[in-house]
């Protein structure tokens, strides 16, 4: 079994998963049929302003004598860059949607429903490696991660330019939660806080987050199957929550999980966190 990397150095941005929410925060499953949410192609990349905490500089005597710290008084903000227009992604994200004329299709820009956008997650990995001098995986690939439980992702409009590829900004804007996307509260004891905006991690496969609502639960067994084009890469890196609780499948295969005791009931929220090649 390989371990992730403490000490990894990653470059570029290679996946971009966005992910619908119900009104409890959930990934906005609807049936027993895996949800993925949407893939936003042509990434390009994904900027990060994390503020400066403020410097409080206390003054007497005709001196500085003293330096203290506060949080920012700004919170992280964002900017994803495209190179695709897909306008699935941008009905998910506003509400609004893609019309036809005709044979054309068409999509509202600078409508009366901005500052109503929806709260979305988003999960973005690059590829990395692992460059710890004391690792003895030294040099293997890995996958670092961005996860945003909860968060705006609002769309921009841009223009035609001659001789310019096609570059689209989204402004993200990250939400404070108090849990994880699979519902799980964050504690001093396992995280050590009770808030953030977003988490960042290390995987040695690629990450990927996926959900079901148990609309025939009750029965003898509960299968849940994973996406066929992305099975777990191993049984050992599958993650799953029933209701934000986490919870051992009474059998775990790298295709789906299986329920057999009657853990999960009818309309039960089930989500998964694993790996995949």
């Amino acid at each position: 079994m390989s371990t992730s990397a403490v000490i990894r150095s990653g470059v570029g941005l290679r996946h971009v998963q966005i992910m619908a929410l119900n009104a409890d925060g959930y990934p906005n499953a609807t049936t027993q049929t895996v949800y993925e949410g949407v893939t936003l192609s042509g990434a390009m990349s994904l900027t990060l302003n994390d503020p400066e905490p403020q410097q409080i500089i206390h003054r007497g005597d005709d001196r500085v004598f003293a330096l203290d710290t506060l949080p920012p008084s700004e919170p992280i903000s964002g900017e994803l860059t495209v190179s695709k227009t897909n306008d699935t992604v941008d009905a998910i994200l506003t509400d609004d949607k893609s019309f036809d004329i005709g044979e054309a299709s068409l999509f509202g820009l600078g409508t009366d429903k901005r500052g109503d956008e929806n709260q979305v997650a988003v999960l973005a990995y690059r590829q990395s490696l692992d460059t710890d001098p004391a690792s003895g995986n030294f040099g293997a690939r890995r996958w670092e991660l961005r996860l945003l439980p909860k968060t705006y992702v609002i769309p921009r409009a841009g223009g035609l330019e001659q001789d310019t590829s096609e570059n689209r900004s989204y402004t993200v804007r990250p939400q404070f939660v108090k849990e994880h996307l699979w519902g799980e509260a964050f504690s001093t004891s396992t995280e050590g806080f009770e808030q953030a905006q977003m988490l960042r991690g290390i995987s040695t496969d690629k990450p990927k987050v996926v959900a079901w609502k148990a609309t025939k639960a009750g029965k003898s067994s509960l299968t849940l199957s994973f996406p066929t084009a992305s099975p777990a890469s191993a049984t050992g890196k599958i993650a799953a929550w029933v209701d934000g609780v986490s919870t051992v499948p009474d059998t775990l295969a790298t295709t789906q999980i299986e329920f057999t005791t009657g853990v999960v009931t009818t309309n039960a929220m089930v989500v998964a966190f694993y790996e995949t090649d």
